[in-house]
């Protein structure tokens, strides 16, 4: 028995992985233009009053800590390191990084408002500075540099949601894949399951009943010389022995692991003159004749087989002693079965068939045949006809 394979969707990118990425980038960057913009100004020291030095350095290293608020106060951030800008462009990397994640994290009527207000300061900025001195091509660079990477940041930002909206898509389409897989998975074990417990049922109804038969003997006759009941004993352990087995090959069966070694062939019309064998030895009488066995389909076959084994064994209950006629034929293009027996005149025990003709109907079906069961002329009559074509 083997378990159908699933097939597992590739899980996507780990979203811590994307996170360490986006950290180190952006520390990269508020660090790189801080350093960028801090060096000529170290470089000037003796030039550059220590007040003045220490006002351009501090205002920035509060412009590069202001990252630190960018996870959970986003807006704050881009605030705090936006003001900085007035004094220092030091910041400008810092700010930078905050307002990508205020666009991954806040609406974009917030991300678009923040991003005028960073270009609004760094404009008053340098205003300020041009009253002392007149623009520059430098003032111009560093609007022009903050009004585009607050621009490519903001779009950064955007762009970082959209994919991981896509991601999680991904993930919970992956995830509904997987849980219907397990699904059909559930439901073919089960399936299976239900097979291997009518496969019970045929397997050791058959040999149980003529422990009982034969125990019953035993039990109810007392005029049974030694011999005859020294072989009655040897019936019954003989067939204990044998439902033992067949109840290890189907706990087996459940047990099988997927990679396993394929199971014992089942048993098919060929093996049928055994079957007859065994109830004629148990006392019952039949009388049978099977046309074409070795010709019928072997999935087809099996089913018969079964099917003649489950009728034999409902005469054997519920007609005891009584004759049973059972013909086989194969005409081509069907297996015609045919059991009947004479209805005991107490009836059939329990007023109506029990699991057995429930077991023949399900099996009919599966080879796509029919099945129907009458008394006629006061024989209980059992009919099945099996297709012979391609069914599977």
């Amino acid at each position: 028995m083997t378990s159908p394979q699933l097939s597992v969707p590739a899980s996507p990118s780990v979203p811590g992985d994307a996170a360490s990425t986006r950290a180190v980038v952006g520390w990269s960057v508020a660090a790189g233009l801080w350093l960028y913009y801090l060096t000529p100004v170290l470089a000037r020291l003796p030039e550059v009053p220590w007040p003045l030095v220490a006002l351009v350095a501090g205002s920035g290293t509060v412009g590069v800590l202001a990252v630190l608020l960018h996870r959970r106060h986003p807006l704050a951030a881009v605030v705090v390191a936006g003001v900085t800008l007035v004094v220092s462009p030091a910041a400008l990397g810092a700010v930078l990084y905050c307002q990508a994640s205020l666009a991954r994290r806040g609406s974009r009527q917030v991300a678009i408002a923040a991003g005028a207000g960073v270009v609004a300061l760094k404009l008053v900025g340098l205003l300020m500075l041009a009253a002392d001195e007149p623009w520059s091509s430098a003032s111009t660079f560093e609007l022009t540099l903050t009004v585009a990477g607050t621009a490519l940041a903001t779009l950064t930002g955007w762009l970082v949601t959209s994919r991981t909206a896509e991601t999680r898509q991904q993930s919970a389409a992956a995830l509904a894949r997987r849980e219907a897989d397990e699904a059909r998975l559930e439901q073919a074990r089960m399936a299976e399951r239900e097979r291997i417990a009518r496969e019970m049922h045929d397997v050791l109804a058959h040999r149980l009943s003529l422990v009982a038969l034969n125990a019953g003997v035993l039990a109810y006759r007392t005029d049974l010389d030694s011999g005859t009941a020294r072989d009655t004993a040897a019936q019954i352990q003989s067939d204990a022995r044998q439902s033992l087995a067949d109840l290890r090959t189907v706990l087996g069966t459940l047990r099988r692991k997927p990679d396993a070694e394929p199971e014992a062939p089942q048993p098919t019309l060929l093996e049928l003159p055994v079957l007859v064998a065994e109830a004629e030895e148990s006392g019952q009488s039949i009388d049978h004749r099977i046309t074409g066995a070795g010709t019928v389909p072997e999935y087809v076959s099996r089913q018969a087989y079964r099917i003649v084994q489950e009728a034999l064994t409902n005469a054997r209950k519920h007609a005891p002693g009584e004759p049973v006629t059972v013909r086989v034929t194969h005409t081509g293009h069907e297996v015609r079965i045919r059991v009947s027996n004479p209805v005991p005149a107490t009836g059939v025990p329990g007023g109506q068939p029990g699991y057995g003709l429930v077991g023949v109907a399900e099996r009919t079906a599966a080879v796509a045949g029919t099945a129907r069961h009458e008394i006629v002329d006061g024989d209980f009559v059992l009919d099945a006809v099996l297709p012979t074509g391609e069914v599977r």
